[in-house]
């Protein structure tokens, strides 16, 4: 069973990789479209951008899916053995909630001056999930950052 999901799991990825990379190479060899002059400025945009869009938001999807799904499958196993440990492994998702509420709040609604685009989902609610979503990876971001530093330190401090 073991040898079976391994397989599965190789295959998926390289299939997944196989995707991203020909959507890439579109991207920036597929050409463009007509452009678009906005007062003397002239601007092009790649043919292939809303499918690597579409692409990247289903890669978003299907990994938060997977980590969630998988959590609570663990969480459960845990609870059943351990109720314990089951219960600390909780502490990194209230962890990240943490992170989010706080960069939620930190966010502004104000509306984002976008070249171009004259619609309304860049202000109020979008404005503010935008920001959070910046402010959480600079978070994040800081946070692997330490670790890397802080297990070297530790590593060769043992």
């Amino acid at each position: 069973m073991s040898k079976l999901i391994e397989k599965i799991s190789k295959f998926s990825l390289l299939i997944l990789g196989i995707i991203s990379v020909i959507l890439v190479v579109l991207m920036y060899l597929g050409g463009n479209t007509d452009s678009m002059t906005i007062g003397e400025e002239s601007l092009t945009v790649p043919k292939f951008t809303d499918a690597l869009l579409y692409w990247s938001y289903f890669l978003v999807v299907l990994s938060i899916a997977i980590t969630l799904l998988l959590t609570i499958y663990g969480f459960v196993k845990k609870l059943t053995e351990s109720p314990m440990d089951a219960v600390k492994s909780l502490i990194p998702l209230a962890i990240f909630a943490a992170i989010f509420i706080v960069a939620w709040f930190f966010g502004s609604t104000e509306k984002i001056s976008i070249i171009g685009y004259e619609g309304t989902e860049n202000e109020g609610f979008w404005a503010q999930f935008s920001d959070m979503l910046i402010y959480s990876i600079y978070v994040l971001f800081i946070g692997i950052a330490v670790t890397i530093v802080g297990s070297g330190i530790y590593k060769s401090a043992k």
